[in-house]
């Protein structure tokens, strides 16, 4: 919540309209180890450290990056977010919510700032609760809203968190329809393996080309004899093979006169 000692009101002259601009210097804490603040209270090292935070993450293009002590083990990275409707915010949204997500996988806590903590850097924590938290958007920007109550995206960038979460949504229920349908794809093509190993099993008891079946499938008569017949002399020129069923030719002699 907002409190009196960081609440700034900041102002214009008197004889100009103006709507005054909230702006919040408090560090907002969003989840145990995401945090939002403004420009001003991230360049305060004390401040940073005081939260153990060891990742500043830089979404304003204005705004230079912070560099802090070397021995104070806090990294400092910056994304070029100009808070303008039209530019395509949509394209860092992995990029930086794998970041924190990878932060939290190694218990490093990290803070995201823009020029006032309202905009860039809660659309960036919102992605992040989309991707990583599977949060709807209206829940994650109704949990955000509760830690930060200037929390406010432009209109732009409402409506790229919108396509991001129905993105998110489509891969969920994608990816499990994709492994399903390859998993039955598997276990058919088994099922009609098994069969057609089956079916050949079958065809080759079947076939009398197999001697161990071959018997038992044709039976030979044994009362059916046949020799094989040459037509071609053979080594012998005088000895012809001819079946025993065809009369052999008896010898003609010559007879004396």
């Amino acid at each position: 919540m907002i409190t009196n000692t960081h609440y700034f009101v900041d102002s214009s002259p008197s004889n100009v309209n103006f709507i005054p601009e909230l702006i919040d210097y408090s560090v907002s804490q969003i989840t145990p180890y995401v945090f939002v603040t403004a420009e001003n209270t991230a360049r305060q090292f004390t401040n940073i450290s005081s939260h153990g935070i060891t990742c500043v993450i830089n979404l304003a293009k204005e705004l230079p990056q912070i560099a802090f002590p070397s021995q104070s083990g806090i990294e400092s990275l910056k994304y070029p977010i100009i808070d303008n409707p039209t530019f395509p915010a949509l394209r860092y949204f992995d990029i930086v919510a794998d970041r924190i997500a990878a932060n939290v996988t190694s218990n490093r806590r990290t803070l995201l700032y823009c020029h006032h903590g309202r905009s860039r850097s809660i659309t960036f924590i919102l992605a992040y609760l989309i991707k990583h938290h599977h949060l709807p958007l209206y829940i994650a920007y109704s949990l955000v809203k509760s830690k930060r109550y200037l929390a406010s995206p432009n209109a732009g960038f409402w409506s790229q968190l919108k396509k991001y979460e129905l993105y998110q949504r489509n891969q969920k229920q994608i990816i499990p329809q994709i492994l399903t349908y390859f998993q039955d794809s598997l276990a058919y093509s088994g099922q009609i393996l098994n069969k057609m190993s089956n079916g050949f099993e079958r065809v080759l008891t079947q076939l009398p080309i197999v001697n161990v079946f071959a018997n038992t499938i044709y039976p030979r008569n044994r009362n059916f004899h046949v020799r094989r017949y040459y037509h071609i002399m053979q080594r012998r020129p005088s000895a012809y093979s001819y079946p025993y069923y065809i009369r052999l030719p008896r010898r003609v002699y010559r007879h004396r006169l």
